[in-house]
């Protein structure tokens, strides 16, 4: 079957694998085979656009944030301890991102078809970030997605659009600088905090390497990566979890082709040396992740 998809093209291919899933799962699977069929785009959007964010997120939003996370402290532990997933009592996760938070969901839906104890919600966007609110304002709708769906778990992939300056109201936030840091970091607090304030878990997963030729700089990449693990030290509840191995080769290199379970080199990234390729790499990041999910609080997914 991975044969004949690496033939296909990536839209073939993302669509071929939709309709498997589509076939498998019931009640998520409509949703989720929306979403693979969505990653036939994959233009970074705003990073390759000169138009600055205009403002930093709602700040209403931001006080209800915290205003519910106080309050619900109280009752300690929060957020709530996250128990052994069954069908009889599936955990519903809620997976968000960018094009390439869009790779790991195709992974998870695979991984995770006719699985009935989790309930999968794959709700990334691509040519989104944290930079551009003003394009896409991920807090914002962070918020609706955890009032509408009430996941226990969230699941982060982002950041592939956001190395960028950006402005903030008349404040020109050049990228790397200090206050970039500060002001980024800011807004992946905001995410953190939504979401373990409204009783769910956090993994955030962090950009892989990428291709020394792709429009991406490593460099740029670990200064994200840098942030987010800062952050989810700071937040109960949060956890970050690091691709950056899980890419590389054995000297620690950008790698395109990877040896599988069986010692089979698999392709692993697409040609661009930014996504992540259908099906040997999105199989490969999903299965780290659920992996990383048990040994954090022993799902059994």
């Amino acid at each position: 079957m991975a044969g004949a998809l690496r033939t296909l093209s990536r839209p073939a291919r993302a669509a071929v694998i939709a309709s498997l899933v589509a076939l498998v799962v019931a009640g998520t699977g409509a949703g989720a085979a929306g979403r693979l069929a969505s990653t036939a785009s994959r233009a970074p959007g705003p990073a390759s656009t000169a138009r600055p964010a205009a403002s930093s997120p709602s700040r209403a939003v931001t006080v209800a944030a915290r205003r519910l996370g106080a309050k619900r402290r109280k009752a300690s532990p929060w957020p709530p301890p996250l128990e052994r997933a069954s069908p009889a009592h599936p955990i519903t996760i809620l997976e968000v991102g960018d094009s390439l938070g869009e790779d790991l969901g195709i992974g998870l839906s695979a991984l995770l078809a006719g699985d009935r104890s989790v309930h999968l919600l794959p709700e990334a966007v691509g040519s989104t970030g944290l930079a551009a609110l003003w394009y896409y304002d991920w807090p914002v709708e962070l918020a609706s997605e955890l009032d509408r769906y009430h996941p226990q778990l969230v699941i982060v992939m982002l950041g592939g659009n956001d190395a960028q300056s950006f402005d903030v109201g008349s404040e020109y936030v050049g990228f790397g600088t200090p206050l970039w840091r500060r002001v980024y970091g800011e807004r992946v607090a905001t995410m953190m905090r939504e979401a373990t304030s409204a009783g769910a878990h956090v993994l955030w997963v962090g950009m892989p390497i990428m291709s020394p030729t792709s429009v991406l700089s490593n460099s740029s990449m670990q200064l994200e990566n840098d942030v987010y693990s800062s952050e989810a030290r700071q937040h109960p509840g949060v956890a970050f979890m690091s691709t950056w191995r899980l890419f590389a080769n054995a000297e620690g290199q950008y790698a395109e082709y990877l040896p599988d379970a069986k010692g089979q080199l698999v392709q692993v990234r697409d040609p661009d040396g930014v996504h992540i390729d259908i099906p040997g790499g999105t199989d490969l990041v999903a299965g780290a992740v659920l992996r990383e999910l048990d040994r954090l609080w022993h799902l059994g997914i």
